[in-house]
């Protein structure tokens, strides 16, 4: 034995060596799964893009356009236009209107009883015409 060895161990216990040895084996243990970890960062990252790009597709076939007709009762066509569930537009299309003869008004009637058939009151009501309506926009 050398004076070297004997000053380097002296005060040393046993607890102390085996805390020495335990760190190293952990020190090699540690940088063996950090050099794993290295050597396998590349196809981790392939496989980050590859599921990246997977998403990406997903959201883009989730985009979708609605459109919902609502007939109110005046007959006007509420038309709403919805993308990806949130409302894009709105507009209202106003009926075509058709002039019929308003029934409530007493018929014009001339000295000798006939009915003057151009003095007749007319009124203004949609005329409905669902496949103008909604097909052709």
């Amino acid at each position: 034995m050398n004076v070297t060895d004997i000053k380097g161990t002296a005060g040393v216990t046993n607890i102390e060596r085996a805390k020495d040895k335990g760190t190293d084996d952990f020190k090699g243990l540690f940088s063996g799964m950090v050099r794993e970890k290295l050597d396998s960062i590349t196809e981790t990252l392939e496989e980050m893009n590859a599921r990246q790009q997977e998403v990406k597709e997903l959201r883009d076939q989730q985009h979708f356009t609605e459109t919902v007709r609502h007939v109110m009762p005046d007959g006007t066509i509420l038309v709403r236009e919805y993308v990806d569930g949130r409302l894009d537009s709105s507009y209202r299309k106003k009926p075509h209107m058709k002039d019929i003869p308003d029934e409530t008004q007493p018929l014009p009637r001339a000295l000798d009883g006939t009915v003057l058939e151009s003095q007749i009151k007319m009124k203004k009501v949609p005329a409905v015409r669902v496949f103008e309506d909604f097909a052709g926009q």
